[in-house]
């Protein structure tokens, strides 16, 4: 482990992925054992740049929320740690890929959506539209519900002519 930078705190440390492994604990958290033999338990994986870098830079937290350092590339882990990061990422991230809107419903500033996913029918909630939808691009789109589950357009001019209308109106 390499510090990244000194800060007057606890500065950030950049994880060797050849000296760290990664597992399930018997509960079901995520664990992970440093090269000093020290293991930390109920760790919490974040992806510093979840929209533009995916699976990038991820930061390791322990229990009370203290960084543990940064992985810059988990694919260069073991294949059981490697697989272990991308299982805990997919569930913290999970994004489901719009591919049809059928109606949007306006009340009190909050749009129920109702759609269809890659997972199947989903109906949400955006409270906000300034704090909740975002472009990604010139026709890409992330939305984030009042529970904080994401969906992505991946791109606007892909959907059947309707959605794209109904889109347009509400975002």
């Amino acid at each position: 482990m390499t510090p990244a930078f000194d800060s007057p705190s606890r500065p950030t440390v950049l994880l060797d992925p050849q000296a760290i492994t990664i597992r399930r604990d018997r509960h079901r958290g995520v664990k992970v054992r440093l090269h000093d033999g020290t293991t930390a338990y109920r760790v919490r994986l974040v992806e510093a740049f979840p929209v533009t870098r995916r699976r990038r830079f991820i930061i390791l937290c322990d229990r009370d929320g203290q960084e543990i350092g940064i992985l810059e590339d988990p694919k260069l882990l073991d294949p059981e740690s490697a697989e272990v990061v991308r299982t805990a990422l997919d569930r913290s991230y999970f994004l489901s890929r719009v591919t049809a809107i059928h109606r949007i419903e306006e009340r009190y500033g909050t749009a129920t959506w109702h759609v269809t996913t890659d997972r199947g029918p989903r109906v949400f909630e955006v409270r906000s539209r300034s704090e909740s939808v975002w472009w990604l691009g010139a026709s890409r789109i992330l939305i984030k519900d009042a529970h904080g589950n994401r969906y992505e357009i991946p791109n606007l001019d892909t959907l059947d002519p309707r959605s794209r209308t109904l889109a347009e109106l509400h975002i």
